[in-house]
């Protein structure tokens, strides 16, 4: 008996191929579309970082005055230091300082915690509000409970971070 169709492939063998892909692709989108978005926050935090460790370098060398007084001289107490990646407020970052999702320009503040124990030892925390005006961002509740050098991708919020303003009657620091 004599083969037919030795050049081509049977409409069986087309079917098979195009079944196997749709579940390759079942699986595969839903995974990709997980590891883009997890790149994105880990590039978030990653800014947020970089932002509290502009403040905090800028910090110990004096280069912010909070109410007249260079920033190491400043009594116990919580000051804010504003970010605004559009104007680069503060000097903060050279270049950079964006979001990952659509490179947007981001607002939010540090907020610089100085303490002192009954021991006399003072410490400095760091606390960051970080948002990109659709809804991703790092939210500073308030609390003291998450230091920016503990932030993890789990922070991160990737709808319905609101943009939280400094308090009124917040003690601001400026570039000296």
């Amino acid at each position: 008996m004599r083969k037919i169709n030795s050049k081509g492939f049977t409409l069986i063998e087309l079917l098979a191929v195009i079944v196997i892909m749709g579940i390759l692709m079942m699986v595969a989108i839903p995974a990709m579309t997980r590891y883009i978005e997890n790149s994105r926050k880990d590039t978030f935090l990653n800014t947020g970082k970089e932002y509290v460790n502009a403040v905090r370098n800028m910090w110990v060398s004096d280069n912010f005055t909070c109410n007249s007084v260079v920033s190491t001289a400043n009594p116990a107490g919580t000051y804010y230091v504003e970010i605004k990646s559009a104007d680069n407020t503060n000097n903060l970052l050279e270049s950079g300082g964006k979001s990952s999702w659509g490179n947007r320009d981001v607002t939010g503040y540090v907020r610089v915690v100085l303490s002192e124990s009954s021991e006399g030892d003072a410490t400095t925390e760091y606390y960051l509000q970080l948002t990109d005006g659709a809804g991703h961002g790092i939210v500073d509740d308030g609390s003291d409970t998450t230091p920016a050098d503990k932030l993890v991708r789990g922070n991160i919020l990737t709808k319905d971070a609101a943009e939280k303003a400094i308090p009124e009657d917040a003690v601001t620091c400026v570039e000296a």
